[in-house]
């Protein structure tokens, strides 16, 4: 299998490649967004914002994990006075208007304040986003300067006691009253910020049948908000139920039209899955460092710990887990930048198209994010031996706060059934061309061993890189036999749509995570060795998982001598020499211990 290596992609290239491309073509070294691509403002916007981290919400972190909603306020108009709250926010409506990319170094800095981050999150996010991407001009001028500059809090009101993560089976009901004006009947559940929030962006059927969105301000008569949940970690963030009990909203506080909420909820959650992934990255990093330093300084059998090959091990393990999430993370920030330059300009719809273009890279995203940290903090409190799994150290706060990653933004479990289906539909509708690479796979499979494709001498991590496309192909190889056997019944294959969704990340993540470190020769050449190293790792460690669901899948989505066939493409397609991750794990470690921490 070849792998393309044309020149770098502009960024009109970038957005004119649809989402879920990267499993039916190849990128090319060169062309993918990266940490090392930042630019110095960038770089610099994202030091300014650790820098108040560890001036304004250090000496209140004792305030801000008690959930003192004054402390809380006080850093968001600290950080709204200083234009972090506005990143997202255009200029006209008091924002600083910056990209994605920049958005994403400045949610990674303030993931480093503990349950804060959260209500950064939360705030900047899902509930400043709708009214950014489908308020009216009226609605932007009314809200967003007060958002922007951390005078008004805002949050998101979308999950019910008896729905999760069925959004659309919602009860709260709003009902037209004849001076034009909506009634709101009904209860929400988990609602972050909702102590403090002076807005609420909230969810309701209309006559009980229209899904439509309504901007609900604090202090509406009706609106009750009830007492704090006690929660397993992120201790300092407000979570409360809200209740309306006739709440009556003014017409103009209408987002976007009656009927049309999904295309509010669903894309603003495409940003959220996004930016969660965005700020767990920001959790993962300050981990690797923790984990460092406490190796270094922790003695046993009369010499430190970090010196143990399997304490370092869990080092060099942490490191890649950090490094894959990153270069998924900035790849796809590209990919919304490429998308949304220039889509405000055609309105709502615009946005809404751009944003839905990339909903399984965001999904993706989120899963992978939230997965790679559980892991990463598990490894820390193991570091720490029974040192982390006492409260007074920071091991115990990040176990707790990461787990929550999984549930919220669409369970992990409902995004692996959207991105399948996600892909499968847009090959049905022909947005997307899935089948055929699927069935020139196929083609390739039955006829049978290619020759040498010379990639060795084209790519410094050619082994690598072939594993990758390898992978790409047995990916749609699987897709295209799962469609062969269930057709429209594969929806109720929940177990083969998942598999094929691990199986899509994978591409991903190794995709990007290779593209990076290729390209890393010339964007950090001095760093250029840790990143292969960090790349050859990332491979050796996941390309063998990737293969036994595969095996397993094949097994799934064909009989007799049909899934035998599949189970040698996989076999073939998937084969290499082995590897030997002693000296590559050994060599990551050293350089975590040297730079006291990520070293990437």
């Amino acid at each position: 299998m070849t792998v393309e290596t044309t020149g770098p992609a502009t960024g009109k290239q970038l957005a004119a490649r649809p989402g879920g491309a990267f499993l039916v073509e190849a990128a090319a070294v060169g062309d993918m967004p990266t940490p090392e691509r930042l630019t110095e403002e960038q770089r610099a916007i994202r030091r300014s914002a650790a820098t108040i981290v560890e001036r304004e919400a250090a000496p209140r972190r004792e305030r801000l994990e008690a959930r003192d909603y004054a402390a809380h306020r006080e850093m968001l108009a600290i950080l709204g006075r200083e234009g972090y709250l506005g990143i997202d926010v255009p200029e006209a409506f008091g924002g600083v208007g910056l990209d994605k990319t920049t958005s994403v170094a400045v949610t990674e800095a303030i993931a480093g304040a503990g349950s804060f981050a959260v209500t950064f999150s939360a705030h900047t996010g899902i509930g400043t986003l709708p009214l950014v991407f489908f308020g009216t001009d009226d609605q932007r001028r009314r809200y967003l300067p007060g958002l922007a500059d951390g005078t008004k809090v805002a949050a998101y009101a979308l999950t019910e006691p008896g729905t999760g993560s069925d959004a659309q089976g919602i009860r709260t009901r709003a009902t037209r009253q004849q001076d034009g004006w909506w009634r709101l009947d009904g209860s929400k559940q988990f609602i972050t910020n909702a102590g403090f929030a002076d807005l609420f962006t909230v969810y309701a059927k209309v006559d009980g049948e229209h899904f439509t969105a309504f901007l609900v301000e604090r202090g509406t008569p009706g609106l009750e908000i009830g007492p704090e949940e006690h929660k397993l970690g992120i201790h300092g963030t407000s979570t409360c139920p809200l209740t309306f009990d006739g709440a009556v909203v003014p017409a103009e506080n209408l987002l976007g039209e009656v009927g049309k909420g999904h295309r509010v909820a669903f894309n603003v959650l495409n940003v959220g899955r996004f930016k969660l992934a965005a700020a767990a990255l920001g959790a993962m990093k300050p981990s690797v460092g923790i984990a460092a330093a406490y190796a270094s300084e922790r003695k046993a059998f009369g010499r430190a710990i970090a010196g143990f090959p399997l304490v370092a091990g869990m080092l060099a393990d942490m490191a890649v887990r950090t490094y894959v999430t990153e270069s998924v993370v900035y790849r796809i920030a590209g990919l919304l930048d490429a998308r949304l330059e220039g889509a405000e300009a055609a309105g709502p719809d615009g946005v809404r198209t751009a944003l839905e273009e990339l909903a399984v890279e965001c999904s993706i995203a989120k899963i992978l994010a939230s997965e790679e940290l559980d892991a990463v903090v598990d490894e820390l409190v193991q570091v720490h031996g029974g040192y982390g799994y006492i409260e007074e150290y920071p091991a115990a706060q990040a176990y707790r706060d990461a787990r929550i990653n999984r549930i919220w933004e669409g369970t992990n479990e409902i995004n692996r059934l959207l991105i399948p289906g996600t892909l499968l539909k847009r090959a049905m509708t022909g947005r997307l061309d899935l089948l055929g690479p699927a069935r020139r796979a196929q083609e390739a499979l039955l006829a049978g061993p290619a020759g040498d494709t010379g990639m060795a001498g084209e790519r410094s991590l050619a082994t690598e890189a072939g594993l990758v496309d390898g992978l790409r192909q047995v990916t749609l190889l699987l897709a295209g036999a799962a469609v062969q056997r269930f057709g429209t019944g594969l929806e109720e294959q929940q177990e083969t749509l998942a598999g094929i969704a691990d199986l899509s990340i994978a591409v991903l993540a190794l995709e990007s995570t290779v593209l990076r470190a290729e390209q890393a020769v010339s964007d950090a050449p001095a760093r250029a060795d840790v990143h292969r190293e960090l790349a050859r790792l990332a491979v050796a460690d996941r390309i063998g998982g990737a293969e036994v669901t595969a095996r397993t899948l094949a097994a799934s989505v064909a009989t007799g001598d049909d899934a035998r066939v599949l189970q040698a493409g996989v076999r073939r397609l998937l084969r290499s020499d082995p590897i030997d991750r002693v000296p590559l794990a050994r060599g990551v470690a050293a350089a975590v211990l040297a730079a006291g921490g990520y070293p990437a």
